[in-house]
């Protein structure tokens, strides 16, 4: 069931600013705050900008600012229709909503966006918080929250996902925090975050490609990792495009260039790649070998090959070939296998080709 939204009429906004200004007596404070909040043009100004206009200092502006809004607040009637629409969502909200989630609720129409904001700045049933590094506008109700709790309860958010180290569902990260806040008022926080992220109902810290992939890197990433196996390149770039949070469109030859460039991805067969955190390593199959064997040494022939399986997606075939033709493996009269005793491994570079060794 679709639930109904509430549109709001430009010129109910209209209507409650006009009155709510002409509590002020002149004309220069009225235009000092529909300059600064962008209610004539959509653009706020700001002190600087308003005081050169009007040849008084930013200090001056922002006196005058302040006392005009406290004024409002004080004298003017908030007790309308638009006031208990504002409140009954945001209530419904657990007390806190994001100023984004707050113009969907009413389904505003973007240009009238300032109006609203200037007039819930103006409401002392609200308190609004400004867009900062941190997050997005927020709206809280002033009798539920104070500005400096909300501010501590995003922190300890941010603090908690963090300590999860990965991304978790979200009643999972809410689980620890101090007081009693409810689920909706803790996700309107979150959503308006710009320190977590979201995706597939896993949240985490913005920064993490499990919930926000920004880079095409990113995008394989996560991709493996949900998927939880070794992937042909073709398949991992089809999976991208199906991925949510992926608006632009990506060529199967930029993936395959990425998985070549990161040293996360490692390449284990034919075009197939997996995470070098699963246990998966570069090199050749001689190098796999002549690691395990390093590891534990002399070897059955089976042993080798179960281990080498585990790290890389070849045939038993090549593994036995590679024992019975390469220089550095030796087979004992036991039939196990061993690294040959004046062997010296050549050094092995990052991707894990090998590079000559010192004459």
């Amino acid at each position: 069931m679709t639930t109904k939204k509430t549109a709001i009429d430009k010129k109910v906004l209209d209507s409650l600013i006009s009155d709510s200004l002409d509590l002020l007596k002149k004309d220069r404070d009225r235009e000092i705050l529909l300059r600064r909040y962008g209610v004539t043009t959509g653009k706020t100004q700001t002190l600087e900008e308003i005081g050169k206009n009007l040849g008084i200092t930013r200090e001056r502006v922002r006196q005058i600012e302040k006392a005009a809004i406290t004024k409002i607040r004080q004298q003017f009637n908030h007790d309308h229709d638009l006031n208990d629409i504002l409140v009954a969502i945001t209530d419904k909200k657990g007390g806190i909503i994001g100023f984004a989630s707050l113009v969907t609720e009413v389904d505003l129409d973007g240009k009238l966006q300032p109006h609203l904001s200037f007039l819930i700045k103006l409401n002392p049933h609200f308190t609004y918080l400004d867009r900062n590094d941190r997050h997005t506008d927020l709206v809280f109700l002033s009798e539920s929250y104070k500005e400096d709790g909300v501010r501590k309860l995003h922190e300890q958010l941010i603090t908690l996902a963090t300590d999860q180290g990965k991304p978790v569902r979200f009643d999972k990260l809410m689980k620890n925090i101090n007081g009693t806040h409810s689920q909706e008022a803790l996700q309107e926080l979150a959503l308006a975050s710009t320190q977590l992220a979201n995706l597939d109902s896993l949240w985490g810290l913005s920064i993490w490609p499990e919930v926000n992939p920004k880079s095409i890197r990113d995008k394989i990433y996560l991709v493996l990792k949900k998927g939880g196996r070794p992937m042909h390149f073709t398949e991992i770039s089809t999976k991208i495009t199906e991925l949510p949070a992926n608006p632009k469109k990506v060529t199967t030859q930029a993936v395959h260039n990425e998985l070549i460039k990161d040293g996360r991805f490692v390449l284990i067969g034919r075009g197939i790649y997996a995470l070098g955190e699963w246990g998966y390593q570069a090199g050749t199959v001689a190098d796999i070998i002549e690691e395990i064997l390093r590891e534990t040494s002399p070897m059955s022939k089976e042993d080798i090959i179960t281990k080498v399986l585990a790290r890389r997606q070849v045939k038993t075939t090549t593994i036995t070939l590679n024992l019975q033709e390469k220089p550095q493996f030796e087979r004992t009269s036991r039939g196990t296998y061993k690294i040959k005793a004046d062997y010296v491994p050549a050094q092995r570079t990052r991707r894990g080709g090998r590079t000559k060794k010192n004459a």
